[in-house]
């Protein structure tokens, strides 16, 4: 009878141990995991600044380009006989308008000039 319960405790004690041991696996293996998962976060992180970083420095990059080929545009744009009829009738009506200010030459000096401006900005 000695021996049954010896042999009950003996089962009881390596049914715990198995518990024990189960769970303390089993709580590794999700510790592990969960330290993977937040190092894999962290690594996404850094890849992620680091392509901002890259971005915006295209960006820029492409931001003054972009500027330069404007300016470039406009330059050539003022240079054009077109631009230049446009600039001369600016000056006429400016002129007519210094000599004899009326409504209409106001108006109309306001009117030239911004085709000008607009035509050696936009092109249009």
């Amino acid at each position: 009878m000695k021996y049954g319960h010896f042999s009950t405790v003996k089962t009881y004690h390596f049914l715990a141990l198995f518990f024990v041991i189960t769970l303390a696996v089993t709580s590794g293996n999700l510790l592990s995991n969960y330290i993977s998962v937040r190092l894999v976060a962290y690594g996404v992180q850094q890849a992620n600044a680091a392509m901002d970083v890259e971005r915006k420095r295209i960006v820029d990059k492409m931001k003054v380009d972009l500027d330069q080929k404007h300016e470039a545009a406009k330059k050539q744009r003022s240079r054009s006989k077109k631009a230049q009829a446009m600039w001369r009738s600016c000056l006429d009506w400016t002129a007519m308008h210094q000599q004899k200010p009326t409504y209409t030459t106001e108006k109309e000096s306001k009117k030239q000039c911004d085709i000008y401006h607009r035509y050696v900005d936009t092109g249009v």
